[in-house]
């Protein structure tokens, strides 16, 4: 018996990161559904507050105080991560379709992704100016033109079209930055295509900001639509043509082109129509909320703070409807309270009639604002009582715990197997025939991992990886490969769709690096596993053992250390989204092409570094080949964030084995680095002894073909007492 199983039964599918969204995984966190699999998908793995954007803008905010981690609270919630775009969704088949990922089915689905400038009906603005929205990408261009223009040293011209809220913020904001912290002179003007700016508020407000913006020198045009743009030119609709260097569309909002194209019903602008608990009239299984949405009982204003108020309704929504309790009616305010930055520490506040205006409502803003962000930025993650009230009966070991023969022959059935003219036997037989190709012989290795990321199919890409390292260490080429399985129980449905995920990101791989897949075996488990046995074909004599090194040979890593400390942080929920998408970026690189340039350069011994650490595996190839090293420690490449959270006292659980391991090592300093020398390493990279006069072009083959490589010390005589000595500087 394997103990008792809380099944899942059930798919809640999240689309987008926005702020309704982040509400309902914070509620999840501190509420669990048994039995419920949670999703979010998103695009990014940080999404921006985005009261806080004109405050980034103007230089009062650092990018990390306005971004809500999406990923690390997820982990915190316990709700799987995916970083996509949906492409589209089939309403028949209850399926989301997303680029480059496998479909995703649902039980429950909810759309939470925004909104963006409606840009369509202006000519050229699709590929002229920037949009606001969506905010990474608006940042990254507003940094780049800021360097370009200081290095021009001319006046710059700079124009804000739309004449709301958002279009003022963010010309108050860069016209604060501009004015306050770069050398950059510019004329600002603003096109509002109403009468009145801001005319969704108050006379009082609409004055204020007039005045304000004439007092800056701003130039306002209103009761003017832009017909058109060109690469330097806007064109109004009375024939007025305004030359620009930068251009800013915050023009009312637009809807993304696929909920509609999927056969949600929408309104005449594209957005999803919602009755008054937030689902979608069309499809009752499905909810919406935020600038996403239509609101059917009262039109709302495409504003974030509606986004906020829904989000605890939404929660608590989507629980009853899984609970299969009655839903809630969202009650809209009749006004919602506007705090209005002025690119200083100043603001404005609007609501209906009222207004006030100082440096108090900017702080009170600072204050609400910060607040808001720290609500979903959970502390370091505490163990969750779950229910078992819906434990199913104890499963079976031993051959009892199969996946059933139905899911497997489903997901066998989907899978894109490559052929091999060298493997006479079929899928479907008890054992895979194999003919050798004439004086070679046979490379074999096997890995076997607990999921260390929730997410099946990335898992699978990255176990494949990591597994077929052992071959590329050897100089060898990969022939074909068996797979073990291991999948949580939960409902027929849900076990079929991670097993298919898991094995095609398996296939994924072993497609990408010509190898072929012979077979496997798949089973129930308390958590879900992978495990590959890799074949690989070398050449008679072609080996790259760890026994080859030689003295004077320079060593050479091709990959930065510290996924282990990075995946330990992760599993705390203590690891940022940014650190761990660079991590995961490392351990998606495959090993083939290192593995051709080292031995290009005539390397004499090779290994890859995996769950020993550097020193680890080092230390075995300097033992089998009877020699010694010295390495510098400044030299080897670190992954962003290991350090810190080294410093932090994180550590993976084989670190203290690791480090007891290594007796032969001659280090008294304190290099912040240290530790990590000891840290397993998931898909790691080559460690090579390549001769010390083909040192030079061989890094710069590597560099060129995308690895972080670099020399982190040399091969001496063997030294009875230290083998490796650490050198820092």
């Amino acid at each position: 018996m394997i103990g008792l199983v809380v099944p899942h039964k059930k798919d809640l599918r999240l689309i987008g990161g926005g702020h309704s969204h982040i509400t309902v995984i914070r509620k999840l966190g501190m509420q669990p559904i048994p039995g419920i699999r949670v999703t979010l998908i998103s695009s990014d793995t940080l999404t921006p507050y985005s009261g806080m954007l004109p405050g980034l803008i103007a230089g009062h905010y650092t990018f990390e105080d306005c971004h809500i981690d999406l990923r690390k609270l997820c982990q915190w919630a316990g709700v799987q991560f995916i970083r996509s775009e949906v492409q589209h969704i089939d309403l028949l088949a209850n399926e989301v379709f997303c680029y480059q990922y496998p479909s995703l089915r649902y039980d429950l689905l909810s759309i939470n992704i925004g909104s963006q400038p409606a840009l369509k009906d202006i000519n050229g603005a699709l590929m002229h100016g920037y949009s606001i929205k969506p905010i990474k990408q608006f940042l990254q261009n507003w940094c780049q033109w800021i360097k370009s223009a200081q290095a021009s040293r001319r006046s710059q011209r700079i124009i804000i079209i739309g004449g709301g809220v958002a279009g003022i913020e963010i010309l108050l904001a860069m016209h604060y930055k501009l004015c306050n912290m770069t050398s950059i002179h510019a004329d600002f003007t603003l096109i509002c295509a109403d009468q009145n700016i801001l005319n969704s508020h108050n006379e009082r407000v609409q004055k204020f900001f007039e005045r304000h913006l004439r007092t800056l020198g701003i130039a306002i045009i209103s009761g003017k639509h832009v017909t058109s743009i060109n690469e330097h030119q806007v064109i109004l609709d009375d024939g007025t043509v305004l030359g620009y260097d930068f251009s800013v569309w915050t023009i009312h909002a637009g809807a993304q082109v696929w909920p509609a194209e999927s056969g949600l019903k929408c309104d005449n602008k594209g957005f999803i129509l919602i009755d008054q608990y937030l689902r979608c009239i069309s499809h009752p299984d499905i909810f919406a909320a935020g600038d996403s949405a239509a609101f059917m009982p009262t039109p709302l204003p495409k504003a974030g703070v509606y986004a906020v108020r829904q989000g605890p309704i939404l929660a608590r929504n989507i629980f009853a409807r899984l609970e299969n309790r009655p839903l809630l009616t969202y009650k809209p305010q009749k006004y919602s309270l506007s705090l209005i930055t002025t690119g200083n520490r100043h603001a404005i506040a609007s609501r209906g009639p009222f207004f006030a205006s100082g440096k108090w409502i900017w702080l009170w803003k600072n204050y609400i604002d910060r607040a808001f962000i720290a609500r979903f930025n959970p502390r370091p993650m505490v163990k969750r009582n779950s229910s078992t009230d819906d434990i199913e009966s104890i499963r079976c070991g031993g051959c009892g715990a199969k996946v059933d023969s139905n899911i497997l022959q489903n997901v066998l059935s989907r899978l894109d197997i490559q052929p091999n003219s060298n493997i006479v036997s079929k899928l479907g037989d008890d054992a895979a025939i194999i003919s050798l190709p004439a004086k070679t012989q046979w490379l074999q290795s096997v890995d076997f991992f607990r999921s260390f990321i929730e997410d099946p199919y990335l898992l699978g890409r990255i176990a494949a990886i990591h597994s077929l390292g052992d071959i590329y260490a050897m100089g060898g080429t990969p022939h074909s490969a068996l797979v073990t399985a291991i999948i949580p129980f939960s409902i027929a449905p849900i076990m079929q769709e991670t097993l298919l995920h898991l094995m095609q990101g398996v296939l994924k791989t072993l497609n990408d690096e010509n190898t072929t897949l012979i077979g496997g075996h798949s089973g129930e488990g308390p958590e879900m596993a992978i495990g590959l046995t890799v074949n690989g074909i070398l050449f008679s004599g072609k080996a790259l053992t760890k026994s080859g090194l030689m003295p004077g040979d320079c060593l050479i890593l091709t990959k930065p250390i510290g996924s282990g400390v990075l995946l330990a942080a992760n599993m705390a929920a203590r690891c940022p989204g940014l650190w761990l998408d660079q991590a995961l970026a490392y351990m998606l690189q495959s090993n083939r092409t290192a593995a051709t340039i080292l031995r290009s350069f005539s390397a004499r011994g090779c290994t890859d570094i995996t769950g020993f650490g550097l020193l680890g595996h080092l230390q075995e190839m300097l033992s089998a080949s009877h020699s010694s090293a010295s390495i510098s420690i400044d030299t080897i490449p670190v992954m962003e964030g290991a350090q810190h959270c080294s410093l932090q006292g994180i550590r993976s659980t084989l670190f203290t084995a690791n480090k007891q391991a290594i007796q032969c090592q001659s280090y008294t300093g304190k290099h912040p680095n240290y530790p990590l020398l000891f840290d397993p390493q998931t898909a790691g990279g080559l460690l090579a002894g390549v001769p010390a006069e083909h040192t030079r072009e061989c890094l710069r083959a590597l560099t060129n073909a995308g690895y972080t490589a670099v020399r982190i010390g040399t091969v001496t005589p063997h030294d009875n007492s230290t083998s490796i000595t650490i050198v820092d500087h």
